[in-house]
C-alpha cells in the first residue's frame, strides 16, 4: 500500500459545512441519471441502495456514459467560461 501522506489525502476527506446555495457547483443530468434521487438516506446519511447501484454499475463498465462525460464536459466549460 502507498503512502497516503505524499497524496495529501486528508485534504480530500468530506467535512461537515454549511448547505451550499440551492443549485451552486451542482451538475444537471438526465432523469434517467435520477432514477434512485427519492431514496432516503439512512441513519449515517448514506444512501447505501444509490452506493450499491453505482457500484455494481461501475463493475460492469456502465456507470460511465457518453451523456455523463458530455454534461459534465458542459459544466466544466460552462465553470471556466464563468470566471
Amino acid at each position: 500500500m502507498r503512502d497516503a501522506t505524499r497524496r495529501h489525502w486528508h485534504r480530500w476527506r468530506i467535512a461537515a459545512a454549511a448547505a451550499p446555495a440551492p443549485g451552486a457547483g451542482r451538475l444537471h443530468l438526465p432523469s434517467a441519471v435520477h432514477a434512485g434521487a427519492d431514496e432516503e438516506p439512512g441513519p449515517d446519511g448514506i444512501r447505501h441502495a444509490l452506493v450499491a447501484r453505482v457500484r455494481s454499475e461501475i463493475a460492469a463498465g456502465t456507470y460511465d456514459t457518453e451523456e455523463k462525460w458530455l454534461a459534465a464536459e458542459e459544466a466544466l466549460l460552462r465553470r471556466i467560461e464563468g470566471r
